[in-house]
This record gives C-alpha cells, structure tokens and sequence, in this order.
C-alpha cells in the first residue's frame, strides 16, 4: 500500500496545485462562454477533486479492510487485544484527515461553482482561499497517512509473522510454507 499511496499522493498533489495555477490564470481572464482559461481549469478542478475523493476513500477502505483482517486473526489465534486495538487507533487517526481532507476540497468545489456562476467580488477570493486551504490540508493529510500508512504495515507485518509461528507450532513448518506460496 506505501507504494500505491505515495503514487496517488503525488498525482493528487500534483492535480491539485495545476488545477490552482490554472484558476489564477483563469482570474485574469474576463468571464464569457468562451473563456479558455476558465474551462481548462474547471476541468482540472473536477479532475483534482475526484482524484482527492477517491485517494483518501481508498486509504479508509485499506484501514477498514485491514482492521477487520486483524481482528479476526487476532480473535482466531488468540493474539493479544492491543494489536486490535492499535489497528482501531491507526484507523481513526487516518479517517480524520481523510474525512477532513474529502470536506475541504468539498467546499472548495462549491465556492469554485458559486464563483463562477455568481457574479460579485466575494465568490472569488472565498474560492481562492478554500482552495489554498485545500491544498495545504491535503499536503498534510498526504504525511499523516503515509505514517499512520507504515505504521499499520509494520503492525500488519507483527500480526503475521505472530500467526505464522502459531500456525507452524499447530500444524508443522510443512503447512506454513504451503500456505506462503499460495
């Protein structure tokens, strides 16, 4: 998961700070239907909030899927309840910026949307700093996840390697290298 996260944080960041360029060279464009500037970065903006949705959609769902891997080898192997609990508490720490990071880019996308339907000179710079805000938080939620990230492997690598030894001291060293390869 480090690697595909590190690819995703990057693409969205990257994302992310075009669609923010484009909406400053959009702003010294006058609004028509036919404003290049602004369309490329409506563009981008929609791509950039998807792809933010859709990162941090997936780092809950690696948290949820994982916990519940680790509780049910914790409760078959009868492990020790504080690996269950750490994987709750790697999950709450990630869901909360997941969840914080998914509403700012929210509202950045509707102040985007009222900017450029609504005229007035508030709609604007409203967008301009949720959509800064936006990054920044992001960027952060980036390098809280990617932490929380490892050090879930590292307790998913423990909770493994736990039941590996419990399965060879059950079953015998033939039944655990089967089950390795397979």
């Amino acid at each position: 998961m480090l690697r595909y996260f590190l690819v995703l944080a990057v693409t969205d960041g990257s994302l992310l700070v075009a669609s923010f360029v484009l909406g400053l060279l959009a702003t010294g464009e006058h609004q028509q239907p036919n404003s290049v500037w602004r369309g490329v970065h409506v563009l981008f903006a929609i791509l950039s909030t998807l792809a933010t949705l859709a990162v941090h959609s997936i780092v809950y769902t690696y948290f949820v899927a994982t916990g519940k891997w680790a509780k049910e080898v914790v409760h078959v192997y009868q492990l020790p309840e504080w690996i269950n609990d750490q994987a709750k508490k790697n999950k709450r720490k990630a869901f909360r910026f997941a969840l914080w990071s998914m509403t700012v880019i929210a509202i950045a996308a509707w102040l985007g949307g009222a900017a450029h339907t609504r005229a007035g000179a508030a709609w604007p710079l409203w967008h301009l700093g949720a959509a800064a805000l936006a990054i920044a938080f992001n960027f952060g939620a980036f390098a809280v996840e990617y932490a929380v990230i490892l050090i879930h492997a590292r307790l998913l690598m423990e909770v493994k390697s736990r039941a590996d030894s419990l399965r060879a001291e059950r079953y015998g060293a033939s039944t655990t290298a089967t089950a390795e390869t397979n």
